[in-house]
């Protein structure tokens, strides 16, 4: 079983990656995955302790990369890499490390070279990816707007042109100023579903995209005034 002492450890420093008021991939956020990580965990029979410790680190370097805009950096990889020596530091289990190490590695969706191998990698991914749908992904569609000081709406008569100008092979985003919440939808959300490993995340998650593809048409249809 894994310690109180171990836990109480971890979170205390990775309280100190995360900003606290950020709905995106802050504390709220990691509170919302672990919840979610750990019951569809249950479902699946998956471990507990992994999906645990791989919730709380897995976006320890988000941040960072969202705002550095740095080619080349992949917050999955080097948060891996990080999250490794914060549980060597505090006496994790070696094969605990290396579950946790590969559900942080494989979690993301838009670049991810590394595809979830465990049950436990599979359960991190599809809560990470159910917090990006729904009407908890509206709400941070507009927070990612405003931290980026991007349009929440923006028109683009030609996707294809537009990703070949603003997004780089892996679909990361080079000018995130450039970018916007209904593009997000468009070029990544609205396929969000069609990820899912587990069979409790497939189901949670089209529950949640209908929500959001019906917020989306008819946000459409209001800017353009026919509703």
């Amino acid at each position: 079983m894994l310690g109180d002492s171990i836990l109480t450890k971890v979170w205390e420093i990775a309280d100190s990656y995360y900003p606290r008021h950020d709905w995106t991939h802050g504390r709220n956020h990691i509170e919302r995955v672990l919840r979610m990580a750990k019951e569809i965990g249950k479902q699946e029979n998956a471990n507990l302790e992994i999906i645990e410790l791989a919730a709380i680190l897995h976006d320890i370097f988000e941040n960072r990369e969202a705002h550095s805009n740095i080619g080349g950096f992949r917050h999955e990889i080097e948060g891996s890499n990080e999250a490794r020596r914060i549980l060597t530091k505090v006496g994790a289990a070696e094969s605990t490390i290396n579950g946790v190490c590969h559900c942080i590695e494989s979690h993301r969706k838009r670049s991810g070279i590394i595809e979830p191998q465990t049950i436990e990698a599979k359960c991190l991914f599809d809560a990470d990816k159910l917090d990006c749908i729904g009407a908890i992904g509206i709400i941070r569609s507009t927070f990612v707007s405003f931290d980026h000081q991007q349009e929440f709406y923006r028109e683009e008569k030609d996707l294809e042109a537009y990703k070949h100008r603003n997004l780089r092979r892996d679909g990361t985003i080079i000018d995130y100023a450039q970018h916007s919440s209904n593009l997000e939808y468009e070029l990544s959300l609205k396929d969000v579903a069609k990820r899912m490993y587990t069979e409790t995340g497939k189901k949670l998650a089209n529950e949640r995209s209908a929500f959001m593809d019906e917020f989306y048409s008819r946000l459409r249809e209001e800017l353009q005034g026919t509703l």
